[in-house]
């Protein structure tokens, strides 16, 4: 299962956030989506155990869920190539251009139509 549709859904994005703590049990999952109903909350925890996010251990008849940070990682690293900088593990040295390109392929710039705002944007995938 593609793991960015998995994350794709705001739900099972809470859910790992909750999990940053520790191990919940599922129950916490349907106490803090109330407006779910525990078949559609179980079902998003299959989802992200099929995908290998999650892992399940059963302590008699509770569950409780933890996050796979190594899984997670993996689409942090994805993301950083395409941040400037030094080489990351998605993005291979040979596709990184020398200061000497970079500087060539630049585009002079232009000044703009429109007032833009000067507010930086960031990417901040899990805070």
């Amino acid at each position: 299962m593609d793991i960015f549709f998995v994350i794709a859904d705001p739900t099972r994005r809470k859910m790992l956030e909750m999990m940053r703590a520790g191990e919940l049990p599922a129950g916490a999952f349907v106490a803090e989506f109330r407006s779910i109903s525990q078949p559609a909350i179980s079902q998003h925890l299959k989802v992200l155990r099929d995908a290998g996010l999650v892992s399940v251990r059963a302590d008699r008849q509770k569950r409780f869920y933890s996050i796979k940070l190594d899984e997670l990682r993996a689409v942090g690293n994805w993301v950083e190539g395409f941040h400037p900088g030094p080489p990351t593990k998605a993005q291979p040295p040979e596709l990184v251009p020398s200061e000497g390109q970079a500087a060539k392929a630049k585009p002079k710039p232009r000044p703009a139509k429109q007032k833009i705002d000067d507010a930086p944007l960031t990417l901040d995938l899990f805070g």
